[in-house]
């Protein structure tokens, strides 16, 4: 939600002084991210002074100004102003300073709408801030190679720690303290979810259902801005277009088209949705836009560890949307965790999806040496706690915010809000199994039945086995070297071994593996 570099000595000497969109302390400087969804303040006493940069209020009034200064204030109202920052219903960061002793504290939101990386020069006392991973790759970093292996071994995990050494996230809920001396991390308290019950009724249960849905929508300042929702044809982003359609009035959908060998009905649910919003629509299709699959990236190209598998598609689709004035992007990220199961309930048969990972994670761990076994296999000790929104709604919120945020776009996760989420924790199993509640939602309030129990969801699976076989002459030129190799951690032979699985059979279980190996080392040679 911005970037920022302070240097400790500039917060005991000098003031910060607002300058147009911008924030400067000395030679130190804040810049919030800028956007029609986003309001920053400064609030300064005598001693201390913090800034907020947070989402607005659909109720709240527009700013005249890019940054609203409050100079001189009293301890009181500076007291209640950051009270009421800490407890903002949307998400926000704040970076509060006190003079004496040169005292910095940076706190996170419990959204992860655009998080925030940080590192801390120990030499100069100083801090960069950055939503942007790329920022931090300017300059050579070595490779966290513990977190890389577990990275290669299939496991998923949301955390502080990243791949590069001193490089970090300020998770959710997050703080970080840095003095004149010491530097302090606090991942911020355990959260729990409420107990499911059988209080409501299924009627009332959908009806508080979906008057929560739309307070979560009409929350946001959708009237300065126009909105678009990614409208894959699937239930979670069905459901998402059609409560933004009802709180919002013009909306403009878009969708990748996957094709009708890996999902067939795709595109009359989609056109079943759009007739009923009756919008605008752009459909991408993935052929058009497949994976580059490219190891060898240029500087201003760089990516994340973390990052979206089909991101030209979604570029191409982002890029639609921006150029129809929208600047808010509804999507449905969270859907799947929603949910979930209680450990205990009764539960349905494992589902192939489990068995294809199992399989998975032994291409996977076939790939390492003795050497990336051992550290793949270690315990991971640096994991956020658990909280209300689940660890892979993070990291898929993760990889998205920082290419719309690039496109001058905001991202919005209504499924993902801990509103939603703590309702329906208490819901019994009967509407959550199989995504019952947001069914009956849109049956009950919509009269839509295009979801049946055993619809076939869209699928992804065939894209990146054809983008790999279509690249496979040119990766395995580029695998020739293999920095992952060269650190200890993979077996180059038992890389190609791999790659010419892939490209002789497509199956997705092996490209499952190959994709998070490929990942690694495109990342790990950015580091070079």
């Amino acid at each position: 939600m911005l970037k920022a570099c302070l240097r400790i000595r500039d917060l005991e000497l000098f003031d910060p002084v607002a300058n147009g969109s911008s924030i400067s302390i000395g030679d130190s400087y804040i810049h919030p991210f800028h956007h029609q969804s986003l309001e920053s303040f400064l609030l300064k006493t005598s001693e201390q002074w913090f800034v907020v940069t947070r989402e607005r209020l659909r109720s709240e009034a527009h700013l005249s100004a890019p940054i609203a200064v409050a100079a001189n204030v009293s301890a009181d109202h500076f007291r209640q102003c950051y009270q009421e920052s800490l407890n903002w219903p949307l998400d926000f960061i704040i970076v509060e300073a006190a003079r004496s002793g040169g005292r910095l504290r940076v706190r996170a939101g419990q959204l992860g709408s655009l998080p925030i990386y940080f590192t801390v020069e120990e030499r100069i006392r100083s801090v960069t801030l950055s939503w942007d991973f790329a920022d931090f790759l300017r300059e050579s970093r070595a490779l966290d190679t513990e977190v890389i292996a577990h990275h290669l071994a299939m496991r998923t995990f949301y955390s502080a720690r990243q791949a590069c050494l001193g490089v970090n996230l300020l998770t959710v809920g997050a703080s970080l303290y840095v003095d004149t001396s010491d530097t302090l991390f606090d991942c911020g308290p355990r959260r729990s979810l409420p107990d499911a019950h059988a209080g409501l009724t299924t009627t009332d249960a959908i009806r508080e259902f979906h008057q929560l849905l739309h307070e979560v929508v009409v929350s946001r300042p959708t009237n300065c801005g126009a909105s678009a929702v990614e409208l894959s044809g699937g239930m979670d982003s069905a459901s998402v277009a059609i409560a933004v359609g009802e709180g919002v009035g013009s909306l403009t959908c878009g969708g990748i088209l996957l094709g009708d060998e890996s999902s067939p009905n795709q595109t009359d649910r989609r056109n079943s949705i759009v007739a009923a919003l009756n919008c605008r629509d752009y459909a991408i299709e993935m052929n058009a836009h497949m994976p580059a699959i490219d190891l060898n990236l240029d500087l201003i190209h760089h990516l994340p560890l973390v990052s979206e598998y089909y991101l030209e598609a979604f570029d191409a689709l982002w890029g639609r949307f921006r150029d129809a004035g929208c600047e808010i992007i509804w999507s449905g990220i969270g859907g799947d965790e929603l949910f979930f199961r209680y450990s205990g309930e009764d539960g349905e048969a494992r589902s192939p999806s489990s068995r294809c990972f199992d399989i998975a994670v032994g291409h996977a761990e076939a790939l390492l040496t003795r050497r990336g076994l051992d550290a793949a296999r270690s315990s991971f000790l640096f994991s956020a706690p658990p909280g209300v929104i689940a660890s892979t709604t993070l990291i898929g919120k993760l990889c998205h915010a920082r290419p719309l945020a690039m496109r001058g776009l905001w991202p919005v996760t209504p499924l993902g809000d801990p509103r939603l989420i703590n309702f329906s924790a208490t819901l019994p199993l009967e509407l959550r199994a199989n995504k019952q509640m947001l069914r009956l939602c849109m049956r009950v309030r919509n009269g839509l039945e295009m979801f049946p129990r055993d619809y076939k969801k869209e699928s992804f699976e065939l894209v990146l086995p054809r983008a790999i076989s279509a690249r496979a002459d040119s990766l395995a030129c580029q695998l020739k070297s293999c920095a992952l190799a060269d650190l200890g951690l993979v077996s180059p032979d038992s890389v190609m071994t791999l790659l010419n699985k892939v490209i002789a059979t497509r199956e997705f279980s092996a490209t499952s593996a190959l994709v998070r190996f490929l990942w690694a080392e495109r990342f790990a040679r950015q580091l070079g």
